[in-house]
């Protein structure tokens, strides 16, 4: 069983060649998945540029000190909280284990002039990443409340239908330039805590109080982060693109910002406003009363809050793109069909990529649902579906399963509305159900597993009759191969890692597991030795065979976050090489063998050696051949 690999040699030389190249950076574009490659000075300059026009100061304390001084403040709230973090669980459960710094990284606007960078940082196992996660939940119920709030396209779409629409209305969307870095912090700070006081529902999301919520929130708003290059910036106002906690904290300061001079009575232009919906940073409004009256409105809404500021877009020739929907008003409606932006590359999942074949057909049936839903006429529904034909057969999907699907999906769709139109019809005629009456649906363990062509399908198959469903998750990608925008860090700064250190002077060796860096973990096994700690694998041995540990030839078999697969991992390298009950000196240094395994695991244990044989192989250094010396002719003497 082998996890198909789609590039030939040729491929994945060019990717090496390409990923070895310090002159260029590879990041993604900001729309249309594609992929940018910019020149390494290019690429820091645009990134200067978002830093000069942000609320950024560079900071010139070292990065373990920034870490430490985050930290103490998140573990002296969370004690304040009465929670308890000598409790492993607890501890897991709020503090990211060896934290490490925020990075920025820019996504290229392809679509726009010039190519301007999106600055985003990347908060991913940073002191603040769990505690984040938790207040976004906290806090989302707050940032949907709003009058002005659509989730998606098809949520504006009922609210078209809905509207009677004039023949001298105009269309137009607002889009607030650079939201989350312009959200004032201390004002929306505010606004949240008075939101938390009056909201009734809170004690059901969490047993925290308000004042404990700001105060994490303050903390977690403490954002430093590191560039390409290796520096260090404070952001001093304003939330960054990429934090959980940005988009809740946006909403909820918007929508004060509209209670306060969008439908409040100071509005000279309220009447005017026929329809105002927002999707984040995006607004569509639908206007009645003229042009010069739409720009005396938009200059006042820009003059109101200096950080606050909108661009505008008019519709031309009565259509209006928003939200990937084109919108042509007509005299007495709006109607939608399927909108995309120059820059699309219309490039979805490769037919040959590594993944089940239904996951690649739903991804096609899902784009002819979307169009049945936001294409109102019938002509424009039969372009974007062949359209999505011509797409997916250049992306390698057969020509006859793309047309099978296509011609099937008009009996589903069809079925799908007829039910969608006779619950509509069920919950007017029938009164609601109570919340412990009503049908509970059936939930299925899970299990998570790579994707392997031929024997996936049968697992699926065979765990179904169980109740257990099996989800397919991504290991390697391109994305993944060729955009590498953290700053360079040593390769011993690996976390999360199931390790193997060999002894210099015997077959013997030490397998292990860590959540920290392998720097902090080989520290404590170097301390380990120098006390002579008792149950210590490596020292024991050390001590007992007068042996040398080779710490140069480490190497890292699996990187894995979740503890338990870290866990279970470890126990098959270990079972592997010894397979019986007792610990064989002559193979392993641990003095025990971690997690019990299951029998049927060592019906692996020859594939698991040979992978470790591999892995152990690549990071040993090729011992120099023996130069053997010439014997020189003696002289003779005359």
């Amino acid at each position: 069983m082998k996890i198909k690999n789609i590039l030939s040699a040729e491929n994945h030389k060019l990717l090496k060649d390409i990923t070895s190249d310090t002159s260029i950076v590879i990041c993604p574009a900001d729309k249309g998945k594609a992929i940018v490659i910019e020149d390494r000075d290019n690429y820091l300059s645009k990134m200067q540029d978002q830093l000069d026009e942000g609320d950024y100061e560079l900071d010139g304390r070292k990065e373990k000190t920034l870490l430490d001084k985050l930290h103490k403040k998140l573990t002296t709230q969370l004690k304040i909280m009465d929670i308890d973090l000598d409790d492993k669980k607890e501890r897991y459960k709020y503090l990211a284990a060896a934290p490490v710094l925020a990075n920025m990284y820019l996504l290229i606007k392809v679509h726009k002039k010039n190519f301007p960078g999106r600055a985003v940082v990347n908060q991913t196992d940073d002191p603040t990443y769990k505690i984040c996660k938790i207040l976004t939940d906290i806090l989302n119920p707050l940032a949907i409340q709003s009058r002005s709030y659509i989730e998606n396209s098809f949520e504006l779409k009922k609210v078209l239908k809905s509207v009677t629409v004039a023949p001298d209305d105009i269309q137009a969307s607002f889009d607030v330039r650079s939201l989350y870095p312009s959200i004032p912090i201390q004002k929306t700070l505010q606004i949240t805590r008075e939101r938390l006081y009056a909201d009734d529902k809170l004690p059901d999301r969490t047993k925290w109080n308000p004042d404990d919520i700001i105060k994490l929130l303050e903390i977690c708003l403490e954002t430093h982060f590191k560039t390409l290059d290796g520096r260090i910036y404070t952001q001093t106002d304003g939330t960054p693109i990429g934090k959980s906690i940005s988009g809740p904290l946006a909403d909820i300061y918007m929508d004060w910002f509209e209670n306060e001079y969008i439908y409040s009575d100071s509005n000279e232009f309220r009447d005017n406003i026929k329809i105002w919906k927002r999707s984040r940073d995006d607004i569509y409004i639908l206007w009645k009363g003229g042009e010069e009256a739409l720009d005396c409105f938009f200059w006042r809404v820009n003059y109101v809050d200096p950080r606050i500021q909108f661009t505008i877009e008019r519709e031309n020739n009565r259509v209006l793109p928003f939200l990937d929907m084109s919108l042509k008003r007509y005299p007495n409606k709006i109607e939608t069909k399927i909108y995309r932006k120059e820059t699309h590359t219309q490039k979805y999942i490769h037919w040959k990529s590594n993944h089940s074949k239904n996951c690649k057909l739903g991804i096609l049936k899902g784009l002819i649902h979307r169009a049945h839903l936001l294409c109102d006429r019938k002509e424009d529904l039969l372009e974007e579906i062949q359209l999505l034909k011509d797409v997916f057969i250049a992306n390698g999907y057969p020509k006859k399963l793309v047309e099978k699907t296509v011609n099937q999906s008009w009996k589903t769709e069809l079925e799908k509305e007829m039910k969608r139109i006779a619950e509509e019809i069920r919950r007017t005629e029938q009164p609601v159900t109570h919340p412990d009456e009503e049908e509970t649906n059936e939930y299925y363990d899970c299990l998570y597993a790579p994707y392997i062509q031929g024997f996936s399908e049968n697992l699926q198959k065979d765990l179904k009759s169980l109740n257990v469903g099996v989800a397919f998750k991504t290991t390697k990608t391109l994305f993944c191969m060729v955009c590498k925008l953290r700053p360079k860090r040593e390769v011993d700064d690996q976390k999360n890692v199931v390790y193997h250190i060999p002894c210099n002077s015997c077959m013997s060796c030490y397998i292990g597991e860590t959540g920290n860096k392998f720097s902090a973990r080989k520290y404590q096994h170097e301390y380990d030795i120098r006390t002579q700690k008792k149950k210590n694998g490596i020292g024991d041995h050390m001590r007992s065979k007068k042996h040398k540990i080779n710490w140069t030839n480490r190497t890292f078999l699996a990187v894995e976050k979740d503890w338990k697969l870290r866990r279970i991992k470890e126990s098959i390298f270990l079972n592997s090489l010894n397979p019986s009950t007792e610990i064989d000196a002559s193979k392993l240094m641990n003095p025990e063998k971690g997690m019990e395994m299951a029998e049927c695991w060592k019906e692996f244990n020859p594939i698991v050696r040979d992978l470790l044989k591999k892995a152990t192989s690549k990071s040993t250094p090729k011992s120099p051949k023996k130069v053997q010396k010439r014997k020189l002719p003696r002289k003779i003497g005359k």
